[in-house]
């Protein structure tokens, strides 16, 4: 018997290490459906963005994906609220819906200041019209750094989130 239970304690031992969450990795980033709650009777959504989230992108992410890997839709004349949420526990970052590479703000308010680490901000828009905007961080290099994804807003049909391209660590 007490062979049967030397052989048994290690896999005991990596089961409780595999399943109790200790000392395991953060996720690498959100899951999609985290990113949007949506009350289509008011037509509200509200956007989630934890600006580094994990250390995808060397940090430079929002809820863990960069570079154009997601695409959220959403449509016109919805009120959209978003949410900032600054990870970091070094950096600033901010959030801002933007026409373009480095560019400007497209909508009145569309974008917080940037945030110390742990901060947040929220602001609201109610686009007007059909587009494709950037979701961006405007910490001067931030954007060029990877930190951002990609805001559709459509002429009709509901809120989604879809996954462009798949995640990486770089």
């Amino acid at each position: 018997m007490p062979g049967r239970l030397v052989r048994f304690f290690p896999v005991v031992v990596f089961l409780s290490a595999a399943f109790s969450g200790c000392g395991g990795a953060p996720p690498a980033s959100k899951s999609l459906a985290d990113w949007l709650s949506v009350d289509a009777r008011t037509k509200t959504v509200t956007l989630q963005l934890h600006a580094e989230y994990s250390g995808a992108y060397a940090g430079f992410n929002f809820n863990g994906y960069g570079k154009g890997q997601v695409l959220v839709d959403v449509p016109q004349r919805w009120r959209v609220n978003v949410r900032c949420v600054n990870d970091s526990s070094s950096r600033e970052h901010s959030c801002a819906i933007v026409n373009g590479p480095g560019g400007t703000l497209a909508f009145p308010g569309a974008a917080t200041r940037p945030l110390p680490p742990h901060g947040t901000a929220s602001f609201s828009f109610r686009p007007s019209s059909p587009g494709s905007y950037r979701i961006a961080c405007l910490v001067p290099g931030h954007e060029g750094a990877g930190m951002w994804d990609v805001l559709d807003v459509t002429p009709r049909g509901r809120p989604s989130v879809v996954l462009l391209r798949r995640p990486t660590t770089s």
